[in-house]
């Protein structure tokens, strides 16, 4: 069969765009990079056949549009990928516009503000009688004080647009242990006018966290797999840093009862942590968009980039499909310097810090067959 080729369009360059550019790049795709951030790596990969310095797609939104818009001269229906928060919600926000040049591979605005607005993709959820954390939306000080002394300390402070609070402060939410840490939290979210949840802290280690991708299409699942985190980054409320493949049948129920309500199409990335107390996968969060450790999936045997590329551009979608266990990712220079930071924190022993390079893994980054990007990205630990 000759399938059709279309020029591609990755927005972002870290570790996100990074893996779609990399495996779309491999197949001899035309692949091209948008990204606004001077220190984005990707821009460094031999699979970018073109890279373009773009606005901000928040804070210059309409610019950036019209940026888009503008490739259309030499790239038009290409696919975009919306690597990144701040790229995706805009492009949901104008895909209608966008969507007269280019196949846009993202929700629309309506679904993506359902599951970045966390008051209310966490009633859409428990309405769905998936298991979820206590919690509570509200910039009232005093509610919110009230809550978190009702919940019991250790909680959460989740902001609603968790990138932008990430920017500012390095950390996609924070755990607070009492009222005036509580207060201080509360404070930095409000600087930025960001909505904030105060949830229930499940207690357990890393690895209680899971992942579970898939890809809905109509009232379909295809390309399913899950995994489980190994370490975050920081310890407890982080990012993986290390996560392995791992089939958990219990997971693919609810990721769908939580795709369903949303009526979501094409590729998700659901979050759970299990909770030993009660015996439950409790729902944390939703990725609309291709996520940190897709690498893995795609070493398994589960291409998401290209699955997306040929059901978007050919039509055509997987037949069945099954992720290899025990595939290991790595974000290798992360690792490295965390495991040095938080050695008093976690207490692994040393065997267990090695094993996952010991057994079949991915680097986030690191490829001796494109050894650019992370040599960029370490030049950027080191400034910083």
């Amino acid at each position: 069969m000759n399938l059709a080729q279309a020029p591609i369009i990755v927005l972002g360059g870290r570790i996100m765009g990074l893996t779609v550019i990399r495996t779309l790049g491999r197949r001899g795709l035309n692949v091209n990079l948008v990204y606004h951030d001077l220190n984005d790596y990707a821009t460094k990969s031999k699979y970018v056949r073109k890279s373009f310095s773009s606005p901000h797609p928040e804070t210059n939104e309409i610019e950036f549009i019209n940026f888009l818009i503008a490739l259309a001269d030499d790239l038009k229906g290409a696919i975009i990928y919306p690597c990144e928060d701040e790229y995706l919600i805009t492009v949901a926000k104008y895909k209608s516009q966008l969507s007269k040049y280019f196949i846009v591979a993202c929700n629309d605005l309506e679904i993506i503000s359902k599951l970045i607005c966390k008051k209310y993709i966490y009633k859409i959820i428990q309405s769905s009688n998936v298991p979820t954390p206590n919690n509570l939306v509200t910039d009232d000080i005093h509610l919110a004080t009230e809550f978190a002394n009702k919940i019991g300390y250790p909680c959460l402070v989740k902001p609603s647009e968790s990138h932008i609070y990430f920017k500012k402060f390095g950390k996609k939410m924070a755990k607070v242990n009492c009222d005036k840490e509580l207060l201080v939290e509360l404070e930095n979210s409000n600087s930025l006018h960001l909505d904030v949840m105060i949830q229930e802290f499940i207690p357990g280690n890393d690895d209680s966290n899971y992942s579970y991708w898939g890809y809905r299409c109509g009232n379909r699942f295809y390309a399913e797999a899950t995994a489980q985190k190994v370490r975050n980054d920081p310890p407890g409320t982080g990012s993986p840093r290390v996560q392995i493949t791992k089939n958990i049948p219990e997971l693919v129920p609810l990721a769908r009862k939580v795709l369903d309500a949303v009526d979501y199409s094409g590729y998700a990335n659901v979050e759970f942590k299990f909770d030993s107390r009660t015996g439950e996968f409790k729902f944390m969060e939703v990725n609309p968009r291709v996520n940190r450790c897709m690498l893995q999936a795609i070493a398994g045997g589960i291409d998401y980039p290209w699955l997306i590329y040929n059901h978007l551009v050919n039509g055509i979608l997987p037949d069945k499909t099954q992720c290899e266990e025990g595939i290991y990712w790595i974000d290798f220079a992360k690792d490295i310097v965390r495991n040095i930071q938080f050695r008093k924190i976690e207490h692994y022993k040393f065997a267990e810090y090695l094993r996952p390079y010991l057994h079949k893994h991915v680097f986030a980054v690191l490829s001796l067959m494109d050894i650019k990007p992370f040599i960029k990205r370490t030049i950027g630990f080191i400034r910083h």
